[in-house]
């Protein structure tokens, strides 16, 4: 199953009682487990004004989509609502950029891809779209992602701003070269037919209506004829990701995606949104689609991915070469990033505003508390509860699945919601081997991979393999929440699935899906095996190294999200053919994707798990390693679930599925209040108050002349510094750029315990004059300007927290 993934892909790109109104009621909460809430209910409000008055009023605790932008600041002086600031939605382009014999696609030429960029007017979008609640961006990591200080010297030379003259003329040349002519109503033919553009435009809410419709407004008006189709979710997986480029069903799709989570080092980003590799591309990988293909894309990210450097410098190339590549293909555009405004009660605190997801998160949810009040139910207002399927391994991909689930279904690691570094949760790190880029350690002969050809757990017999790296792991096991005990045997399935799905035996394998494939395949050459000891800890051996020694064991991590035996009868199932894992593999062969959520598809898994249960089945992974009676019992603990509660989905998370009423609008979490939950209820209360770096003081003289050296100083300060230290560190990224916009002095100065011993009267700590930073140009360097204006940006991050301080100035070159 997809957990898997965080033993070799750090895909995963998510302590104190909170204080209270009332004593007594903290006092009630300390020997609870899980979350504070009894109850949290999800229910749906498409309608943002309705909901915004059901917060306001008191029936809603939050609501976890944006506000509409002119209720801000009416909602920051109503006493009844609390406003919290995300980084929201990412508006952009993906391009279909099949090379069509039959039917002309403008977009199969790159260089018509690459001027949409001039063509489509971003200011415009963040001004007259999104209300200013936003900014500009031309690449998928954006101003406040630790990796923007990496991907700056090869943005900042493509010069990408709206020049409609410029857009035009490129769009031109490449249409005459092509054969286009244009008529004489001003737009494009080519053989006597007009050049038609399909755009495919999110319709789910109104600022994605009117992105759309502006996009196609502007493409309009360079000549092509466009043809404006609507449409949600649903129907955007069904007609982009899920139908073949070639049959030409959309040229142009308005995409918004929710930025991936906020990460020290965040290669998935750039492997996402441009790799093939991964899957979310034109022909999404699907062998029986056209593909869009780029072997140096995917060369570098997958080396990005795989860690395949031996150094920061190394690493930090790597992603820079992948950006530059994506940006010149143009297969995806990226145009502007919302800053959403999100409410809750102002009756509700421990809301933890995570630097990605904002309050809309795991951990936010189990530390929410409803004070001055005896119901204990979070009702949570969202714009859907339901649009796609729920499913382990190819499904739960919309924000409303994931943010639901997390509650579910436990992950081995939990991500600090500041610094986005891994944090051990269900498997504690106990021993790590993981030295230098070369340093490897031997892989014991009785370590464990899964052969899908032959059907079994091969050894390492002749101790031939070795790893860069160990980890060992002491799970915390807890009651699924169907009353049967996590074991191993749970983990060895979940590390058994990638092996099998993920490779094609041939012959018609049917346990085999190209989609989930193509993303998890890759690793399987690196993961080098695993070895169980009777005391339930087990060692990972992985291909992996970092210089950053914070991530390496999260690459050893192994966790099942569902029991070994749902998840074998939903293998039974697909294999049969009566489901799939993957959307495109439901779509070409005209079946259902897997949801464990829908009662009818539940029903199918329960009648399967009854024929299991007749047939004395025992899967191949476990076979002579379980008795049949304990395979019986766990079959039958599953159906007694799916009978009660009406859904196959089983987790070991803090609250279990109760109701799932998609036409009603409202999915019904309870709270699993199990002695066997290891983590007890305010564990995550540390992370109320993010870490917030300042700069007190800045410097810079007005002059610069050319030749000469250069200083300038600062001062900085961080807030809730954390373990009461009074110290920090951190790193300056200093880039300067001529009048030109070229970029022709960059630097890095390390600062190490910054003094942060001062508070003001308001308890914000302030730096003494010891704490200033230097930071100095050499003459050489200075050298490089050219007279006039020049811009120096400067992106400070904190050890603490990599989130960019991000300060520019302008100052004057001159002889």
């Amino acid at each position: 199953m997809r957990n898997i993934l965080q033993v070799v892909v750090f895909l995963t790109a998510l302590f104190a009682i909170v204080l209270c109104s009332s004593e007594n009621y903290a006092f009630s909460q300390m020997n609870k487990t899980g979350g504070y809430a009894d109850q949290v209910k999800f229910i749906r409000f498409s309608n943002e004004n309705v909901a915004y008055q059901e917060v306001t009023n008191g029936h809603l605790d939050s609501y976890f989509f944006q506000i509409p932008l002119h209720l801000v600041e009416s909602a920051k002086k109503n006493s009844n609502l609390e406003v919290f600031e995300k980084e929201g939605l990412s508006y952009g382009l993906l391009i279909n950029p099949y090379n069509a014999s039959q039917t002309f696609n403008p977009f199969s030429i790159k260089e018509i891809r690459f001027a949409m960029n001039f063509l489509i007017d971003r200011n415009f979008i963040v001004n007259n779209i999104l209300k200013g609640f936003s900014n500009p961006i031309v690449e998928p990591y954006g101003p406040t992602s630790p990796e923007y200080h990496n991907v700056i010297p090869v943005v900042d030379p493509l010069k990408i701003h709206y020049d409609l003259t410029l857009a035009t003329k490129s769009i031109k040349d490449s249409m005459i070269k092509a054969g286009a002519i244009m008529d004489g109503t001003g737009k494009y033919t080519l053989n006597g037919k007009a050049v038609l553009v399909k755009i495919l435009i999110r319709n789910d809410d109104l600022l994605r209506k009117s992105f759309g419709d502006f996009v196609a407004s502007e493409v309009e008006k360079v000549g092509f004829t466009v043809v404006k189709e609507y449409g949600d979710l649903t129907k955007a997986n069904r007609v982009v990701y899920g139908s073949d480029p070639a049959d030409l069903e959309w040229n142009v799709y308005t995409e918004s995606y929710i930025s991936s989570s906020f990460s020290r080092y965040n290669p998935t980003t750039v492997s996402q949104m441009y790799a093939p590799w991964f899957g979310n591309m034109p022909g999404s990988q699907n062998p029986v689609f056209w593909q869009y293909s780029n072997s140096t894309i995917d060369d570098l990210t997958q080396k990005l991915v795989f860690n395949n450097f031996t150094s920061e410098i190394e690493r930090n190339n790597l992603l820079r070469q992948a950006e530059s590549a994506g940006l010149q293909e143009a297969v995806r555009l990226f145009f502007a990033r919302s800053f959403d405004p999100y409410i809750s009660s102002s009756k509700i605190s421990g809301l933890i505003n995570d630097y990605s997801a904002g309050i809309a998160n795991k951990l936010s949810l189990i530390n929410a508390i409803k004070n001055n009040t005896d119901n204990s139910t979070l009702n949570i207002g969202m714009k859907e509860v339901y649009q796609g399927a729920w499913n382990n391994v190819k499904g739960c991909t919309d924000f409303y699945c994931r943010i639901i689930y997390s509650l579910v279904a436990d992950t081995p690691t939990i991500s600090n919601p500041y610094s986005g570094d891994p944090e051990p949760s269900r498997n504690m790190w106990t021993y790590l081997f993981s030295k230098g880029p070369t340093d490897t350690v031997i892989v014991p002969s009785d370590a464990l991979t899964w052969n899908p050809f032959n059907q079994s757990w091969d050894k390492n017999k002749n101790q031939s393999n070795s790893a860069l790296t160990k980890v060992t792991m002491t799970p915390l096991f807890s009651n699924w929440h169907n009353g049967e005990l996590m074991d191993k045997y749970d983990l060895l399935y979940s590390y058994y699935f990638p092996f099998e799905w993920s490779t094609d035996t041939k012959n018609n394998d049917k346990t085999f899906d190209a989609e989930y494939s193509s993303l998890i395949f890759p690793t399987l050459s690196l993961i080098k095996g695993i070895k169980f000891y009777d005391n339930n800890t087990f060692d990972t051996y992985v291909d992996l190294w970092h210089y950053d020694k914070k991530l390496v064991p999260s690459y050893g991590t192994l966790w099942p999200s569902e029991p070994w035996e749902i998840t074998a009868a939903t293998e039974r199932l697909v294999a049969d053919n009566k489901l799939s894992y993957s959307k495109s593999d439901a779509n070409i062969k005209h079946i259902d994707q897997l949801s464990l959520n829908l009662p009818v598809q539940s029903e199918l898994i329960k009648r399967e798990l009854i024929k299991m249960s007749n047939e004395n089945y025992v899967p191949n992974p476990l076979k002579g390693l379980i008795s049949l009676e304990y395979a019986l019992e766990r079959y039958k603990s599953s159906i007694d679930w799916i009978n009660i509660h009406h859904n196959a989905v089983i987790g070991n998370g803090p609250y279990y599925l109760e109701t799932f009423n998609p036409t009603g609008g409202v999915v019904t979490l309870n709270a699993f209040r199990d002695n066997t939950y290891p983590f007890k209820t305010g564990i995550y209360s540390d992370f109320e108050n993010p870490p917030e770096l300042r700069i007190d003081r800045i410097n810079i003289p007005k002059f610069l002349k050319i030749g000469d050296p250069y200083d300038f100083d600062l001062l900085l300060g961080l807030n809730n510094l954390s373990n009461g230290s009074n110290s920090f560190s951190g790193i300056i990224d200093h880039f300067i750029s001529d009048r030109n916009n070229k970029i022709v002095v960059e630097g890095s100065t390390v600062i190490n315990n910054i003094s942060n011993n001062h508070s003001d009267s308001k308890g914000q700590h302030q730096l003494d004059e010891s704490g200033a930073v230097t930071i100095s140009l050499n003459a050489s360097q200075t050298q490089e300007l050219i007279p006039g204006p020049a811009k120096i940006k400067l992106i400070i991050t904190s050890t603490e927290s990599p989130k960019p301080l991000i300060q520019e100035n302008t100052l004057i070159a001159r002889p």
